[in-house]
């Protein structure tokens, strides 16, 4: 990617394991001053290399004991459904929604409660947000999580 250097993919790699390290102990990490590290820092949000902070929480502590992904296939997909993509991303327990190739066109990771509420998010897909376009949905309970959202589990 142009406008970052060697420096800033270490700094990009450290943070993507390690999100919450100092600025101190980034910069000795990458043989940085801190202040050095803090405009790198903001340099890369700038670019867009860093879209955001946030915390990894275990789903259970929220009372959200199942996680199921969902495949959806398509009848169309064109950019007309980006709009439906971005408003099922709102969604509280909703973790992840992806574009991708193959059968079926969109990935939907997200947790639930219990069993019901799965089946009750696969017919919202169908009644509130994609209607007729929708040929078919495949649900995969995840019954083991071994490393997820860059954090090893284990």
């Amino acid at each position: 990617m142009s406008g970052i250097d060697d420096k800033d993919r270490a700094i990009l790699l450290i943070l993507r394991s390690r999100g919450r390290i100092t600025l101190t102990e980034l910069g000795r990490q990458v043989n940085l001053s801190p202040a050095s590290v803090k405009n790198r820092l903001e340099k890369l949000e700038r670019l867009g290399a860093i879209k955001g902070y946030s915390t990894v929480v275990d789903p259970a502590f929220l009372d959200e004991f199942i996680q199921a992904i969902f495949e959806v296939r398509l009848s169309v997909d064109d950019r007309s459904v980006d709009g439906i993509l971005k408003r099922i991303a709102t969604l509280d327990n909703v973790c992840a929604v992806y574009r991708r190739t193959g059968q079926n066109q969109i990935m939907i990771k997200a947790h639930f409660n219990d069993t019901a509420g799965v089946k009750e998010f696969a017919g919202l897909l169908k009644r509130k947000y994609f209607g007729k376009n929708l040929e078919r949905v495949e649900v995969t309970i995840i019954l083991d999580a071994f490393k997820d959202n860059w954090v090893k589990l284990w």
